[in-house]
């Protein structure tokens, strides 16, 4: 596929298949030819401007829309995660300088929060539709004018990746035919338009006559909720973290579950030997799990595995073997070597656009990228991934600095040391920790100059307080030295919960936490509890309890004795939330 190709293909699908659902919302179902409609609409209000559009929606259906109507336009667009802090917003929009911002009621409160008023702003629901032709998205000969995409920077400043529709268009024609997406083909979209998965989520069913299905506003659904929601929505093929889809282990599954689901392909972390055994033990050979690998530099994915029974005995588990077109290397001092541990390169069948403003970063020639990722080849050719040489670690998917944390948490005035880690303790989930020495500040002041600083994955979900950061001979700070999180936080103590109903609650926090002990009155989240924590705390009490507690009640009450009330209040027979039903 060429670039323009995307958009020849999606018209062909959007002709034969124009009834039928393109994206399926909580909402309501976009019909192929409504969505080419929005397209067309939003392709006629871009086209009266120039330079790039900044995508500022928490609404998937205007983003996706946007992308079409870019790729028409010859504008490049840069779809941003709206929930950004003020320093972000005005940094990206500073490296981007759009010539349109298009924004739905979210992104422009975020606009307006991080005091940017002054923009060329283009109001999502004031698009209408326009009647679609076919011929008036084929054959386009305009320029590639791709996409950004902003990731974390050592500095603090986000960097922006520049990427293609070349690119995009050579793994959309590997994954459909890989995997087999026809006509009908039900396709989860979990991924925040932030994120460049974003693009395969919603371009890959598009391009096949498939549908995108996108969850309810809010958390994404984990544990019990995303079994039913895989379930209710008939998906079929399902892209996700590793960390959401270990949730599934905690929805009772059986050999019978998730009847339409064909694969599971994960992507953003590493896959564990435990997954494959859990997963085949369930399922066999039936539903494919896959492992994906690839940096956002080098568009999505790049490396792939069928999962298979011997790579559960395995010690890592096999990134896979390259993509067609693709090239791995594995280098030490420069030159290629197997069963080795060097750095992985890639080289791509497409030329790379690098970084906005010209960074060098790891670009090492027109087409070969230089992860920073540790990696060996094996024998058979195929790729393990072991670690990073740098400070770089992925939460839940999302790329993070360690050095931006550390910048951003050194700017309040009260911290005068700081190191952070990821940390995974034992049968746990790694765990982002700020490790200080700080007087007088508390861990909600702490979390408030987070929330203004640093986007939401490079938060760190624990501050541990340390007389002395641990360092090396040379100065530098020694993270294995670091004291684990249970051993640092051993020492709590407060009111303890009450038996029954309380005492459950905090047996459940302990488990989703790794916490030695739990107080009535402590906040899940200065326990450790991030996003994706408390969207398990919440189908925890759904599956353990049977009382649906919704968000905004937690929010009201993140404590055990909290949600001990609003659980009591369910099982009465009144709403948590204090309605009678």
């Amino acid at each position: 596929m060429s670039h323009t190709s995307i958009l020849d293909r999606w018209a062909d699908q959007v002709e034969r298949r124009a009834a039928e659902p393109a994206l399926a919302t909580a909402g309501r179902d976009w019909s192929h030819r409504e969505l080419a409609e929005l397209a067309t609409g939003l392709r006629a209000r871009l086209a009266e401007g120039t330079g790039p559009v900044l995508v500022a929606c928490a609404d998937p259906v205007p983003v996706v829309a946007a992308i079409l109507a870019c790729a028409a336009t010859g504008r490049a667009f840069a779809p941003v995660d709206t929930r950004q802090p003020a320093a972000r917003w005005t940094a990206l929009l500073a490296d981007l300088r759009p010539g349109t911002v298009l924004a739905d009621s979210a992104g422009r409160a975020a606009l307006a929060a991080a005091g940017q008023g002054e923009l060329p702003l283009l109001e999502a629901e004031s698009v209408t539709g326009l009647p679609w032709t076919a011929d008036h998205w084929r054959g386009l000969d305009g320029p590639d004018a791709g996409y950004v995409y902003f990731t974390s920077g050592t500095t603090g400043r986000p960097k922006g990746i520049l990427g293609s529709f070349e690119a995009v268009a050579h793994f959309l024609d590997w994954e459909i035919a890989e995997f087999g997406i026809a006509p009908g083909t039900r396709v989860s979209m979990l991924t925040s338009p932030g994120f460049d998965a974003f693009l395969r989520d919603a371009l890959v069913p598009l391009c096949a006559g498939g549908t995108a299905v996108v969850p309810a506003p809010g958390a994404v659904p984990v544990g019990a909720a995303l079994g039913d929601w895989l379930t209710e929505q008939r998906i079929e093929l399902l892209h996700c973290v590793p960390t959401v889809f270990r949730t599934l282990r905690a929805a009772g599954l059986t050999a019978g579950s998730l009847p339409r689901l064909r694969a599971a392909l994960l992507a953003g972390e590493p896959v564990r030997p435990a997954d494959i055994t859990w997963w085949r033990g369930l399922f066999g050979a039936d539903k494919e799990l896959v492992n994906l690998y690839g940096p956002s530099e080098t568009t999505m994915t790049k490396v792939f595995r069928r999962l298979t029974a011997e790579d559960a005995e395995a010690e890592t588990v096999p990134a896979g073997c390259p993509m067609p077109g693709v090239e791995v290397r594995v280098l030490v001092a420069g030159r290629p070597v197997t069963e080795a541990i060097g750095e992985i390169e890639i080289r791509t069948p497409f030329p790379l656009r690098g970084y906005l403003g010209g960074t060098p970063g790891g670009f090492a020639g027109p087409d070969r990228y230089r992860t920073g990722d540790l990696g060996r080849l094996r024998a058979d050719g195929a790729l393990e991934v072991l670690g990073r040489r740098d400070q770089q670690v992925k939460v839940h998917g999302a790329r993070v600095e360690l050095g931006e944390i550390e910048d951003g948490l050194r700017r309040h005035p009260g911290v005068a040391d700081v190191c952070a880690a990821l940390v995974e303790e034992t049968d746990g989930e790694p765990v982002l920790c700020a490790y200080l020495v700080a007087e007088g500040v508390t861990d909600e002041e702490l979390r408030g100059h987070a929330a203004e600083t640093l986007p939401a994955a490079a938060r760190p979900a624990l501050y541990l307080r340390l007389s002395a950061i641990p360092r090396t001979l040379s100065g530098k700070a020694d993270r294995r030295a670091l004291p684990s999180p249970a051993a640092a936080r051993a020492g709590h103590t407060g009111e303890q919960p009450l038996e029954g109903l309380e005492a459950g609650i905090a047996e459940l926090w302990r488990e989703l936490l790794h916490v030695p002990s739990v107080g009535r009155h402590d906040d899940f989240a200065l326990l450790g509890g991030d996003s994706l924590g408390i969207a398990r705390l919440l189908d925890g009490l759904r599956t353990r309890f049977g009382v649906e507690v919704p968000l905004r009640v937690y929010v009201g009450a993140p404590t055990v004795a909290g949600l001990a009330a609003a659980v009591a209040a369910g099982r009465d027979g009144a709403r948590p939330d204090g309605e009678r039903r």
